[in-house]
């Protein structure tokens, strides 16, 4: 049993060296606020938002560098269980981690401020800027996501992945990185917060759960299988390849809407809360005086 010896495993390179870089940057960054700062107490990462933070770059690795990646070159289900750990637990674990302006920090100042130079006043860069500010905004967010989804599971486009590394690179990173964006619309990431409302996010999320589910029921009770596992002589386990696609719908539609679930709980809470506020602070305004 070759997956329980981990030197036998798998190794992705650039993600590997992604994980690594983002980590040490995050690390430094965080080293060099604690100095320049009042202290540790008044500048130091709360303990919860970097724990969220490294079990995002954990489970980055389990998706990508353990032998999921081999079972995913033979097994749909296994696959989609690497799409949801990238879009459904990593993604949502680095957006609450808020590790954005930490890593920045990470930088050297002779490489951060011609960077911020370029992106923020470089003229040429104008049209650069609107595309990411309207890229980054909640409906653009959801499109873009939403759309991503649905094209990597194309069957063209998913057999595509099978076949050739870099365009496999290439999904994965669509994947986690609009992941990302899709929930830094609904999880505040201090010292900034989301344009929406608490029940705006709610709707958000809530109609993000619906075209997920519509996905699933159509790999789920699919007649024939769509891709191209169905020409493999043999696969784990000894399952058809449409017992394996439906396996892979059960997991998207199931586990992959715990997430979901988890923040239409705690927004839907946050909101009541919010309302609450609002009504003990209308009820203690003293009576007008009348004269």
């Amino acid at each position: 049993m070759s997956w329980l010896n981990p030197m036998a495993w798998p190794v992705e390179p650039l993600a590997v060296l992604g994980v690594e870089v983002t980590a040490g940057l995050y690390l430094w960054g965080g080293s060099r606020r604690t100095h320049v700062g009042r202290g540790p107490i008044a500048w130091g990462p709360s303990q919860w938002r970097t724990t969220a933070f490294f079990s995002g770059l954990a489970v980055i690795l389990v998706a990508l560098d353990s032998p999921l990646e081999t079972l995913a070159r033979q097994l749909f289900w296994a696959h989609m269980t690497q799409h949801l750990l990238l879009i459904m637990v990593a993604a949502p674990l680095l957006v609450i981690g808020a590790p954005g302006l930490q890593i920045w920090r990470g930088l050297p100042l002779s490489i951060r401020r011609p960077l911020a130079r370029m992106a923020f006043k470089h003229p040429s860069m104008r049209w650069i800027r609107g595309c990411f500010s309207l890229a980054t905004g909640p409906i653009a967010a959801w499109l873009l996501s939403s759309g991503n989804l649905w094209l990597w599971h194309w069957p063209l486009a998913y057999d595509l992945t099978l076949r050739d590394h870099l365009v496999h690179h290439l999904e994965h990173t669509l994947f986690l990185g609009l992941g990302i964006v899709f929930w830094a619309q609904v999880i505040d990431q201090p010292p900034f917060r989301c344009r929406m409302s608490q029940i705006k996010r709610v709707a958000y999320v809530f109609l993000a759960a619906i075209q997920a589910w519509a996905l699933a029921i159509v790999l789920g009770y699919a007649p024939t299988p769509y891709y191209a596992y169905a020409h493999l002589p043999w696969r784990p386990g000894g399952i058809t390849a449409l017992t394996d696609q439906q396996l892979g719908a059960g997991i998207m539609w199931v586990p992959g809407s715990i997430t979901y679930a988890i923040l239409i709980i705690v927004c839907c809470y946050l909101w009541l809360r919010d309302e609450d506020r609002v009504a003990e602070g209308v009820a203690r305004r003293p009576a007008p005086l009348v004269k």
